[in-house]
């Protein structure tokens, strides 16, 4: 009788538990979708950097109490997609892609929507060869519009295989019915486009994109990105501009005219840039492969007022702050190669630079050779640079 007893409670504990579970599975995903639909509308209205980053703040803001609201549901199939969800726009990837791990190896009934959420997990740690080959499986699959938006946004801008990258951009491009915060990236997709034609030495068909992205933008700030961008074309085959004077780590002041006669490529990055941080480590390897066969690589940033990185987030920051700020973090990151911190965007305006980071490769007689804009394409970098230094 007992016995009967205690499996009879035990039971009716098991039923009040899931009963609790699907509640609050209801209630997670309710706000969830709330908090998205407000992070929606605040992205869609970001026009300068500080937007971005209230924006940013506010999505950590909005993340973080929502993980802490459910910290105590139970670990049910739809929570548990939810919080790798969140976890991952916390950028804590390696907890978000356990926790889904944890759920796929279950074989979840939602098995789309937490493939969808590895799929995103994978671009955010840019594996995105990974992420593209299970994105095909489930594309076919995923209804949610946003979903697919952001896959082929990402896939789009950043994978390394042009093919696949001019693929998904002309699947973005071509999206019937898009969401406000998804057309505010069109101009992007341009000119990532416009850099895959420039990169195959077709500059007719690079202005060509360009001057369609110019004709359908309507927001300024996109179409001076794109007329900018344009004109990036104009300086090819120039003299480099100079840069400009500033604070420099790793070395002495440098001039481009002293340095004919070797290769240089200038990095235009800035340490709150996510591709930037992607691509440091390349730029690193392949200086110290080159720096004894006459090449040399600059890193050009400049001071915003404020600062955050992959650790540090500072808001509003003096100029000394931001300086030390950035000299951590060049040595925290074991940048070898110089560095120059200006305090106004007169490099920035020179070379028409609109997205970071960006390339500028320039010849041993001080000649631009080519610009090369976001954090792919490591093999075409390693072979321009290459085909450089062998030329006489």
């Amino acid at each position: 009788m007992v016995k009967q007893i205690s499996i009879l409670i035990l039971i009716t504990i098991f039923f009040i538990a899931c009963q609790t579970g699907k509640e609050d599975a209801k209630n997670f995903s309710a706000d969830y979708s709330k908090v998205i639909a407000k992070l929606n509308d605040l992205q869609s209205k970001v026009k300068k950097r500080d937007d971005y980053v209230a924006y940013s703040a506010e999505k950590k803001r909005e993340y973080e109490n929502l993980l802490k609201k459910y910290e105590k549901s139970p670990a049910i199939e739809e929570i548990e997609i939810l919080r790798s969800k969140l976890l991952l726009g916390l950028e804590k990837t390696d907890e978000a892609e356990k926790k889904i791990d944890e759920v796929l190896a279950k074989k979840p009934v939602s098995i789309t929507e937490a493939k969808m959420v590895k799929v995103k997990i994978l671009l955010g740690k840019h594996r995105y060869n990974e992420a593209h080959s299970i994105f095909k499986e489930i594309e076919p699959q995923v209804k949610d519009p946003n979903d697919l938006l952001d896959v082929y946004f990402l896939l789009g801008v950043e994978h390394e295989d042009n093919k696949i990258k001019e693929g998904y951009a002309k699947k973005f491009l071509n999206s019937k019915n898009m969401p406000e915060n998804h057309v505010k990236n069109r101009f992007i997709v341009y000119i990532y486009l416009s850099a895959i034609a420039r990169e195959e030495g077709d500059l007719d068909k690079a202005r060509r994109i360009l001057n369609e992205g110019i004709a359908e933008t309507k927001d300024e700030r996109g179409k001076t990105a794109l007329v900018t961008t344009l004109a990036q074309l104009d300086y090819l085959g120039k003299e480099a501009f100079p840069i400009s004077r500033g604070t420099w780590l790793n070395s002495s002041a440098l001039n481009l005219k002293d340095l004919k006669g070797q290769v240089v490529v200038v990095a235009f990055w800035a340490p709150w840039c996510p591709s930037c941080r992607t691509l440091t480590p390349t730029l690193v390897d392949i200086y110290n492969e080159n720096k004894d066969r006459g090449f040399t690589m600059i890193g050009n940033t400049r001071l915003y007022g404020t600062y955050s990185d992959d650790v540090d987030d500072k808001g509003k920051v003096n100029k000394e702050e931001e300086l030390g700020l950035i000299k951590k973090y060049v040595e925290r990151k074991k940048i070898p190669y110089p560095v120059i911190i200006t305090e106004d965007r007169t490099d920035i305006d020179a070379y028409k630079i609109v997205a970071i980071p960006t390339l500028v490769f320039i010849d041993k007689k001080g000649k631009v050779f080519f610009t090369k804009v976001g954090a792919g394409s490591i093999p075409f970098i390693r072979q321009k640079i290459k085909q450089l230094l062998e030329e006489a």
